[in-house]
């Protein structure tokens, strides 16, 4: 699993950086003015001391510290968020300064989760109990053609038996998924590896798996990446 199996493991290190983005809190999250603008201040100041320690333990733990890339665009924008703070004495952050720098760390710790979740998923057992869950609510005879297994052996999948074939498709596979669960349903994300793309010569991302792995993961992440579940081709 990469470096990270060395260090505190993928999973731990991405529950971590969730820690910190629920932290920041959900964006345009207005202030109460009936708390007065030192109960405001002092909020912030917690919140912010918060933050602070967690970006501390995360970058810390990742493999590379603070040389890790987007760990130094978290502490770039945990400086640009302390002197949003200090210039709004009241508290209000009318400027939208302060949301504008906990937006850009949240971007950043959306990508440390992605990165080690795909840390993650570089195991097939753990990609396949992935695909399940995220596609909790399809059918064993998609999910087959999917993987590109028969309806027994994702039986046996789901039954928690060991992925000895086909391991790098359930990686890709699942993979693709990360980026699509967000803006698709479950039967949104097969429809999506049906239906023709022009950025693949007319072929369904589907086709492009079942034509090679290998070669089908460059163009489908990308596919996957900037679409956001766009059917259009």
């Amino acid at each position: 699993m990469s470096a990270l199996a060395d260090n505190v493991g993928a999973g731990a290190l991405r529950h971590k950086a969730e820690r910190v983005r629920d932290l920041i809190g959900p964006p345009h999250l207005a202030p109460v003015d009936d708390d007065g603008v030192e109960a405001r201040l002092e909020q912030r100041r917690r919140s912010y001391a918060a933050v602070e320690d967690g970006i501390l333990d995360l970058s810390s733990a990742l493999p590379q510290g603070t040389e890790d890339y987007e760990a130094r665009k978290l502490f770039e924008f945990l400086v640009g968020l302390r002197r949003a703070i200090d210039a709004d004495p009241d508290g209000t952050d009318a400027r939208g300064e302060v949301e504008l720098h906990k937006l850009m760390m949240r971007d950043v710790l959306q990508r440390i989760e992605r990165r080690l979740l795909h840390d993650e998923l570089d195991d097939p057992r753990v990609a396949a109990d992935f695909v399940f869950r995220t596609l909790d609510r399809v059918g064993a005879g998609d999910l087959a053609r999917l993987l590109g297994v028969s309806t027994k052996t994702v039986g046996a999948w789901r039954a928690g038996r060991a992925v000895t074939r086909n391991g790098e498709r359930v990686v890709v596979l699942a993979q693709l998924l990360s980026y699509l669960r967000a803006s698709l349903t479950p039967l949104g994300i097969v429809m999506w590896f049906d239906a023709p793309r022009d950025q693949l010569g007319g072929a369904t991302p589907l086709e492009l798996l079942d034509r090679g792995v290998a070669a089908a993961r460059e163009p489908l992440v990308s596919l996957a990446r900037g679409a956001r579940g766009q059917l259009a081709g």
